[in-house]
């Protein structure tokens, strides 16, 4: 029966979103709600930015229809901060809204679910022999990593598809723990998320006519199921039922963000590089790793790929070694990997600059 349920959630949500997007597409278009290329667009001619109506609608709709069962008391806290994120969204991709009023809003969106929908980090699984957390210390620790996770995925949505993929990829890895667990309120959760994405990808990536983009009503749903996913997985592995399970992580909460480690390493990383630089936090600028992939004359396509492949292959390597390290060394592997893939298309850049300088001389 689970089975059936999770294949429902899925379809439902998968054909909304497929059969959405020519409508909205078609009025976007009419009323000229597009975006141009040029500047730091890494796109040419004018296109569509609602697709984040699609993936809200695929999602929100599937998700009130399937999850009822034991475990997702959470949904409605969940859902009424996707609606919330929905408008703001929806606003700032029309009108455009201050920076200000955005984070704002983020933040009432992730208050509400942590606290009506008690969605939060409740112990650091044992980092640094740290385990439960007080209440009132979770709170905004959970509030902190929603609103990063909404802007880490918003970041990140700068090629086709890119945003899109790499949350599927993380949604994925914590709904096939939860399957393995029985925790199928949140599996339904998670392959309503991955059906409507889905969905909206079809358009995005691979049609010409009703091509679209999310929008940061899309990017900013996509960082909160996200986050939420990895919030309800710290839960679980925080239990005291954890032992019970037959796939417990050590370091949930390390481990749950590595799943998501393209967006929040990237956003993290930039963030360093302006500041060091003396540049404004947020002021937009070409550090991104997709940037610099695309400066190399990587396809949008093969940025999605190789940025995939390793965030999946990362995932699962945490996911596996977090049983066989202590933290400490855990972190500094993880850390050197990071460096080493992230480092490497601007060490390219670097040495084809000092290669042009000197043919010029």
């Amino acid at each position: 029966m689970e089975n059936l349920t999770i294949l429902g959630a899925f379809l439902t949500a998968l054909i909304i979103s497929l059969v959405s997007i020519p409508s909205i597409v078609a009025v976007a278009k009419q009323k000229e709600l597009c975006e141009k290329g040029g500047g730091r667009r890494l796109h040419e001619g004018v296109i569509p930015t609602l697709g984040g109506c699609a993936i809200f609608a695929g999602l929100t709709i599937s998700m009130l229809l399937f999850c009822n069962g034991v475990g997702s008391e959470f949904i409605p806290a969940l859902a009424a901060a996707t609606i919330m994120l929905f408008f703001i969204g929806i606003k700032d991709d029309i009108l455009l809204i201050a920076p200000l009023t955005k984070l704002f809003g983020q933040i009432l969106a992730a208050t509400l679910l942590v606290v009506f929908g008690d969605v939060r980090m409740t112990s650091l699984g044992g980092i640094f022999g740290f385990y439960e957390l007080p209440y009132l210390l979770s709170l905004p620790l959970s509030v902190f990593l929603i609103i990063t996770c909404i802007n880490a995925y918003n970041l990140i949505d700068g090629v086709d598809g890119l945003a899109g993929l790499l949350s599927v990829t993380a949604v994925g890895v914590f709904s096939v723990w939860f399957y393995l667990e029985g925790v199928y309120s949140v599996v339904v959760v998670g392959v309503c998320f991955i059906g409507a994405v889905l969905g909206f990808l079809r358009y995005n990536m691979f049609s010409k006519k009703n091509k679209i983009f999310m929008g940061d009503t899309g990017s900013m749903i996509v960082g909160l199921i996200c986050a939420a996913m990895a919030l309800r997985f710290m839960q679980y592995n925080a239990m005291e039922e954890a032992s019970d399970y037959s796939n417990p992580i050590q370091y949930a909460p390390f481990v749950a963000l590595t799943f998501m480690i393209v967006p929040l390493y990237d956003v993290v990383r930039v963030m360093f590089i302006r500041y060091i630089l003396h540049r404004p936090i947020m002021q937009p600028d070409n550090h991104h790793i997709h940037y610099r992939l695309k400066s190399l004359g990587f396809t949008h396509k093969q940025i999605d790929f190789w940025l995939v492949i390793f965030n999946a292959l990362f995932a699962v390597f945490s996911w596996w070694i977090s049983q066989h390290l202590s933290f400490l060394r855990l972190a500094l592997v993880e850390f050197l990997v990071l460096m080493f893939f992230f480092h490497i298309p601007q060490a390219i850049i670097t040495k084809r600059k000092e290669k042009q300088k000197g043919e010029n001389k």
